[in-house]
């Protein structure tokens, strides 16, 4: 049956597996399905979690710096004291490496060579965020080799979690750290402190690298960018990967099943080129004439809940949280769609009573939980908005969007 055929369903990709992600204390078991197209500048990807669309992301061709990248850097003239540096990466390329991302803690001379990784790629003009903290990636693993700390994915069980953090602090010397990831609970503590060690060989290879240049240049890209996608979403056993270009073997992930399919617009085959395009619409539509207005600064993003059309003359409280609770709802599921990072605020319609309030904070922490990516949920602020914050370091439709408005603002 081609494609085509079943645009009106869910997407059901007949060969998926399950993979297992802790949510809380709970295992939620997900077929996870990644859809990447070609286009003129660059890649765009879908994820899908049981055949429903949850997420987009773009690379930029013209952005040589990636997520995860390390480099050999060198301290540039143009440096900003106390707030941090800006740092040669050869090629013409270059990054900022902040103050607080500095393992030191201590100005560099100008002209010194570190090793830095990509913490946040360039856009909007803006240069890559640089640091000295390194991570080497593993499964089941993160190696730390100037942190100094042991930590755990808040994913799992905390008595798990305090069980693999102590077994990995033995292995730790000096000012090496550890992060323990989700898919750890899965594995024997022979299997980590294997994996433990191959990354720590790894970071062996890129000190020795570095030690032989005499110019910046990249020393290591860990991951493709089919490979991130993996790594976000904890590197699922099992993953049906649509593809409408050929990727090269040594950047396809283990677990990934791969299919070639001969369609320029892999999106509108998928019947997700709407779903795209509307996730670029700053109104949202909710039930019964409600929407969300979604608005995106420099500083932060602010999303505006409104009643529109939808009247709440008769049982006003309980209207308004039935608005609300939808507004929570699918606000979840945009900050992922859209890769919103940063700090969100939300005005939410004004509720009466603390207990109203209060459940409205729990149900938005209960939606945003299967986010792989963490949100934090600070709660009201003294004037009645909802703070958020949520970690994103891809480039989504967010970046694309606050990009557009850069450029049409310069012509």
């Amino acid at each position: 049956m081609p494609i085509s055929a079943k645009l009106h369903r869910p997407i059901q990709f007949g060969i998926m597996s399950l993979s297992e992600l802790w949510v809380g204390v709970a295992m939620v078991q997900l077929d996870l399905s990644i859809a990447l197209e070609k286009h003129s500048e660059g890649v765009r990807a879908a994820v899908f979690e049981n055949g429903r669309v949850v997420s987009f992301y773009l690379q930029n061709d013209a952005a040589d710096l990636r997520i995860g990248d390390i480099f050999l850097g060198r301290i540039s003239e143009d440096r900003l004291s106390q707030v941090g540096w800006f740092v040669d990466l050869g090629e013409g390329r270059s990054g900022f490496l902040p103050h607080n991302r500095c393992v030191k803690h201590r100005p560099e001379d100008k002209g010194a060579f570190i090793l830095v990784q990509v913490d946040k790629e360039p856009w909007n003009q803006k240069e890559a965020e640089l640091t000295e903290h390194v991570q080497m990636k593993g499964k089941t693993i993160i190696y730390l080799p100037y942190s100094g700390y042991v930590a755990g994915s808040q994913r799992l069980p905390e008595q798990v979690r305090d069980s693999l953090k102590r077994a990995a602090a033995a292995w730790c010397v000096d000012n090496e750290g550890v992060i323990v990831r989700t898919a750890a609970a899965k594995q024997q503590l022979q299997t980590l402190r294997q994996e433990f060690l191959n990354l720590k060989d790894q970071w062996r290879n890129v000190e020795k690298a570095a030690s032989s240049a005499t110019q910046p240049k990249r020393i290591c890209r860990q991951l493709s960018f089919l490979g991130e996608l993996f790594n976000e979403h904890h590197f699922p056993e099992h993953c049906t990967v649509l593809t409408n270009f050929l990727i090269a073997q040594n950047e396809i992930p283990e677990g990934a099943s791969v299919r070639h399919l001969a369609e320029t617009n892999l999106f509108r085959s998928l019947n997700i080129e709407s779903i795209y395009t509307h996730a670029f619409a700053s109104k949202v539509a909710l039930e019964s004439g409600a929407s969300l207005v979604i608005d995106y600064t420099e500083a932060l993003t602010t999303i505006d809940v409104n009643s529109g059309s939808m009247k709440i003359q008769k049982n006003r409280d309980e209207a308004i949280r039935r608005i609300n609770r939808n507004a929570a709802r699918e606000i979840a599921r945009q900050l992922r769609l859209r890769q919103i990072g940063g700090i969100i605020i939300i005005d939410f319609l004004r509720m009466n009573h603390e207990s109203d309030r209060q459940a409205l904070l729990q149900q938005l922490i209960h939606e945003t939980k299967p986010d792989p990516n963490h949100v934090q949920v600070y709660g009201f602020t003294r004037v009645g908005l909802v703070e958020v914050t949520r970690k994103r370091q891809s480039w989504g439709i967010q970046n694309q969007v606050m990009s557009m408005m850069k450029n049409a603002a310069h012509r």
